[in-house]
């Protein structure tokens, strides 16, 4: 067990009540220890058939597979899980009611591998809900299970760099790749699993997932340090936190997963400028992302390029600028001011009407256009003044500065610093249907102190009619973009749609090639789907 391994288990162990937190004590020898009300809790929840069973089934699954032979493993807790695992409803099409959630992405494969896992501990038994025997569900759970995998390595995540249900991806493929008994998916869960945390080393900056999110919910993109992937990056690559989310780093502290190390040079990378460049299919008929990361020591900005503007959103997190842990700056529109995870969007998850978008390098334009009769009336940025070093509200300009990181924030109709109220000196708001939003990054080592950065912003030339602006950058160029028109910089369209899967400087992969191949320095580690 290596260092942080240990530290991940540790912490876990701590965290009373939570089933994972018991999981670590068996993986830990700690079997003297476990608090078997809490797997009772779990097991009852899961008998109910309620909303997240898969969660903790997969769990229990786990626990009997690693340490129900073990000496101090309880008898009674290994024939409830058992019992609670033969009477289980595995997927949508099997006879029963139940309260779960079967076709979303992360559900569909957590569901997969905990049929997989009940067949390969009971193969004989018959499972009551269907009549079928064990080995009958591992069957099924396989098939299902592969044609899953095999999307994801070639098509890539619908729930796009999700920040929270990245872990229960990660929960699942690590249960998969350390105790599927059939090698070959053994091993193709594990070329899975490689993939998306390549995706998260990119698409992170020291330990924040601050890219765009397929799905999210406000904590986690107000707080670096409260994203359910935060303790894996801890786990595996030594930034981040560890958090209230224990599924995932948990059963990847517990797996048989040989994590690639050369994922965690990858992700400590701050090279001067990385530009990012994806496309992942989203749905099963052929909807495509595309969206850019560009990455420097100071700072990131991330974005989904003219992602369905003017359609009604849901808990797509469209762009974020990342300048620290929870230094993070990003504009929405909200259909309501309540900032729980029930309504989505909300205030800060989300957009009722997504904008349209587009960025190059350390630029990025948002274009908003709200309905008539919006009750709010705002698009409003997250802006937290006491997580900055610096900052400062000039005009139609915010600017914020973090260490050696900058970031100027403009918006056509103006903005306001809100001093009252839940949101007091963490939002600003700009009032008005139709509202194009600057962001402009930079840095000390280009654009001098904070001071200098701030004037030479003020400075630029920027010229807004309704949804299209023109817009001259610090470094030079001269943007053109509009509602109906393309990104247009220095009289050349740039593209906001990509042919290629992922475009960096790690790796040039297709959508659908049969392997992938990742670089880092004289290495190269190839993935085979």
């Amino acid at each position: 067990m290596g260092k942080r391994s240990y530290e991940a288990l540790a912490y876990a162990a701590t965290q009373e009540g939570h089933l994972y937190g018991e999981i670590a004590k068996c993986e830990l020898g700690k079997l003297s220890e476990l608090d078997e009300a809490v797997f009772s809790k779990a097991i009852e929840s899961i008998s109910r058939r309620g909303d997240c069973s898969d969660f903790d089934l997969i769990g229990l699954l786990g626990a009997v597979a690693r340490y129900g032979e073990k000496d101090g493993f309880p008898a009674t807790l290994r024939t409830a899980i058992e019992a609670c695992a033969l009477g289980f409803k595995y997927w949508h099409d099997e006879p029963g009611t139940d309260a779960m959630c079967y076709t979303t992405e992360n559900h569909s494969i957590l569901f997969h591998t905990c049929e997989i896992l009940a067949g390969q501990l009971y193969p004989d038994a018959v499972f009551s809900n269907t009549g079928q025997t064990g080995n009958w569900h591992r069957q099924k759970g396989e098939a299902l299970a592969r044609a899953w995998l095999k999307q994801r390595g070639g098509g890539g995540f619908w729930e796009w760099d999700s920040n929270c249900y990245f872990e229960e991806d990660v929960l699942a493929l690590s249960h998969l790749a350390g105790l599927a008994e059939d090698e070959s998916l053994a091993e193709l869960a594990a070329v899975v699993l490689d993939k998306l945390l390549f995706t998260m080393a990119v698409n992170s900056y020291k330990g924040v997932f601050g890219s765009t999110h397929g799905r999210t919910y406000a904590p986690q993109v107000t707080s670096g340090q409260l994203e359910s992937t935060s303790g894996i990056s801890r786990l595996l690559w030594g930034m981040g936190v560890f958090n209230h989310a224990l599924r995932g780093v948990v059963a990847m502290a517990c797996s048989e997963y040989e994590f690639p190390l050369m994922i965690a040079e990858i992700a400590a990378d701050l090279p001067d400028e990385l530009w990012n460049r994806e496309c992942h299919e989203i749905n099963e008929h052929g909807g495509t992302i595309h969206k850019v990361t560009y990455k420097t020591p100071d700072y990131m900005l991330a974005s989904a390029q003219d992602y369905r503007p003017g359609e009604k959103g849901y808990q797509q997190h469209i762009w974020q600028a990342t300048l620290g842990p929870d230094a993070l700056v990003f504009v929405n529109h909200p259909p309501c001011v309540s900032e729980n995870g029930a309504h989505r969007p909300n205030f800060w998850s989300g957009n009722y009407v997504l904008p349209r978008v587009a960025q190059w390098k350390d630029v990025l334009i948002a274009l908003h256009a709200l309905p008539e009769d919006d009750w709010l009336g705002f698009t409003h940025a997250h802006f937290p003044v006491y997580q900055f070093d610096e900052t400062a509200v000039r005009g139609n300009w915010a600017f914020a500065r973090k260490g050696d990181g900058y970031l100027a924030l403009g918006a056509s109709q103006g903005l306001e610093l809100v001093k009252r109220g839940p949101s007091a000196y963490r939002e600003l708001r700009s009032f008005g249907r139709q509202t194009v939003w600057v962001c402009q990054m930079g840095r000390t080592a280009l654009d001098g102190d904070f001071a200098a950065f701030q004037e030479r912003v003020l400075s630029l030339s920027m010229e807004v009619s309704g949804l299209d602006v023109t817009f001259k950058s610090l470094r030079g160029d001269v943007f053109s973009f509009g509602w109906q028109t393309p990104l247009v910089r220095n009289g050349q369209e740039e593209p906001l749609r990509f042919a290629r899967h992922y475009e960096n400087p790690y790796c040039t992969f297709d959508l659908h090639a049969p392997t992938m191949d990742i670089r880092w320095g004289d290495y190269i580690m190839r993935l085979e789907f």
